[in-house]
């Protein structure tokens, strides 16, 4: 959707470019990406978003899926989305939690948006793994 995601300064962009995947349809980019991730270890997909114009369905699945093996990868616990869509983020299974779970992204984000005194916006999680102090149960090693 047009103006869904917060605006972001060039600079910013920049820095973050190695952040971003893409989406390419007849050779341009059709849609895009980004795994933050916090001090905490904590990441967040942010900057979501598929140019209308492009008739190919399943990017943004596509998009959330590789970075959700990305963070995998990385060996982080938890990707984190703030969203106005909770219902494509569910279908990719992610569960919703409070913002107050989230005091990295309410920080670096939250307290500078122009939005923060009227937030629209869910708080979702996806968790890779469980919590250090979670029981994991034993495999049979024979």
């Amino acid at each position: 959707m047009n103006g869904e995601n917060l605006p972001r300064a060039k600079s910013d962009m920049i820095h973050s470019i190695n952040e971003f995947v893409v989406t390419e349809v007849a050779d341009q980019v059709a849609g895009c990406a980004s795994l933050y991730i916090y001090d905490t270890g904590l990441a967040e997909i942010r900057s979501l978003g598929i140019d209308p114009k492009m008739s190919i369905k399943g990017q943004g699945k596509q998009l959330v899926e590789h970075l959700l093996v990305k963070a995998k990868k990385l060996a982080l616990s938890r990707v984190i989305v703030l969203t106005r869509v909770p219902d494509f983020f569910k279908k990719q299974g992610f569960s919703y939690c409070s913002k107050d779970s989230l005091p990295e992204k309410v920080m670096k984000d939250c307290e500078l948006c122009l939005r923060k005194d009227n937030c629209d916006e869910v708080a979702m999680e996806f968790i890779l793994r469980p919590r250090e102090n979670a029981v994991i149960p034993c495999k049979n090693v024979a």
